[in-house]
């Protein structure tokens, strides 16, 4: 069993009281000091962090990330509209999809950052935002782990 790292048994018992279960408490210390320590992590060239929404798109998460200075990425429009809908300004978002959602053109007039990951994508880009400015995001076909499925790019 895990030991509680910032809830004793009784704070626990009583976010159970008040909010049933299954609930999830998060330590802000926490997020903060991560958020702190990646924006710190050494780099030669300059360093974007981004908070990949999907581990947990919790409105007040996003919050505590974007007063810390980190950035999101979103892996589909709908994680974009709610990241934007936290207060997260588009300018702030970097979307890296499979398949383009169908508002893709009005999330990039809202400054959300769209990675091309296909030649079908660039053409739909190229049609529907002549001259906008994008991400590549391409796998040179070499890495390891993944399965027979995936590629983790090593």
């Amino acid at each position: 069993m895990e030991t509680l790292r910032f809830l004793t048994p009784k704070t626990a018992a009583a976010v159970r009281k008040e909010f049933g279960t299954p609930a999830f408490v998060f330590d802000e210390a926490s997020l903060r000091c991560n958020a702190h320590e990646m924006l710190h992590f050494p780099n030669a060239f300059g360093l974007t962090v981004r908070y990949a929404m999907k581990a947990s798109p919790n409105a007040a998460i996003l919050q505590i990330f974007q007063e810390c200075g980190l950035q999101v990425d979103a892996s589909s429009g709908h994680e974009c509209e709610r990241a934007m809908l936290a207060g997260i300004p588009g300018k702030n978002i970097s979307l890296s999809a499979q398949e383009l959602p169908d508002n893709f053109a009005s999330l990039m007039a809202h400054g959300v950052t769209v990675n091309a990951c296909s030649l079908s994508q660039l053409d739909r880009i190229g049609k529907d935002c002549k001259g906008a400015r994008i991400g590549l995001r391409f796998n040179p076909g070499i890495g390891s782990g993944g399965t027979k499925k995936t590629n983790v790019g090593g």
